[in-house]
């Protein structure tokens, strides 16, 4: 099981300043978001109980229950709406809030808030950037909940998906790190994939293929023939990525464009908002092919 270094804790998370951050607070009881120009920072309850079994890691980025927010406020973003980024910074343990406590109280937003702007106070030094805030088109705040709430931390395949989804933001926002952030979104794409095959073999497939996966878009999507045919190359430029000797040959670096990682993201937001929403597939990748 994953072990954080303190268990059973309410946890500021301050994200690192210099950073474009979306606008617009994100409120529940187990979790908050909250931009500010003096501080943008997560706050959730860290509960290992509460995580799927046989996971341990020293360089994991984010808390499961991090991730669940960050998923959440990812795919809050509509597929065409553009791309969020968030970047971890210091944390800070807030032991005299209860973990019953409801994080979307105006009193446990003002404690949080103090918190926040105390430990970007006293790692300034390291980074005396702004925080920039942006406008961006999110989903109301009812999709927003139901979002977060569908998230299962006990859902091992569809918690990696997100954690890989939400590093690819990082990952091509640094930019010299785009073939990384292609790794990651692959990873994404066969969780996905392998949620689909789940849900299928729940409706009674006693072993459904990645093909019938792929069928499986093609039926729930707007012009899923064409999703699945780029999902295909995509998996083919994987194969490509990630084994240096392939049968494609030998090269110094994998054949990736720009395109493949972006339009990829767009996808796969779009994928993970069917799996989570349940709504009606699309992808604004078919529009431009």
């Amino acid at each position: 099981m994953y072990l954080p270094s303190e268990d059973n804790v309410v946890c500021v998370r301050l994200l690192r300043p210099g950073f474009e951050y979306p606008t617009g607070v994100f409120k529940h009881h187990d979790a908050l978001y909250y931009p500010s120009e003096d501080a943008v920072f997560l706050v959730t309850k860290r509960q290992s109980s509460n995580y799927g079994d046989d996971v341990y890691s020293e360089i994991a980025i984010w808390d499961p229950d991090e991730i669940r927010l960050l998923g959440t406020l990812t795919l809050s973003v509509p597929e065409g709406s553009g791309m969020v980024v968030f970047a971890p910074w210091h944390v800070s343990l807030l032991p005299h809030v209860p973990l019953s406590s409801d994080l979307s109280s105006d009193s446990i937003i003002e404690s949080c808030l103090e918190a926040a702007i105390a430990l970007r106070a006293e790692n300034e030094q390291s980074n005396r950037n702004k925080y920039i805030l942006r406008t961006v088109n999110r989903s109301d705040s009812n999709i927003e909940k139901d979002l977060f709430e569908n998230i299962d931390l006990r859902d091992g395949i569809l918690m990696r998906g997100l954690y890989t989804l939400i590093k690819s933001q990082l990952l091509m926002h640094a930019q010299d790190f785009m073939e990384e952030a292609f790794m990651n979104l692959q990873i994404s794409r066969e969780a996905a994939l392998q949620i689909i095959r789940e849900h299928l073999h729940f409706l009674g497939n006693p072993n459904p293929s990645y093909r019938e996966a792929h069928d499986y878009i093609r039926s729930n999507f707007q012009l899923g023939e064409e999703l699945v045919e780029y999902l295909e190359e995509q998996h083919e430029k994987w194969i490509e990525t990630k084994h240096p000797l392939n049968v494609y040959g030998a090269a110094w670096a994998p054949s990736l464009w720009a395109d493949d990682i972006f339009e990829t993201y767009e996808c796969l937001i779009s994928i993970y908002r069917h799996i989570v929403l349940g709504e009606p597939g699309r992808s604004s990748l078919l529009t431009t092919t």
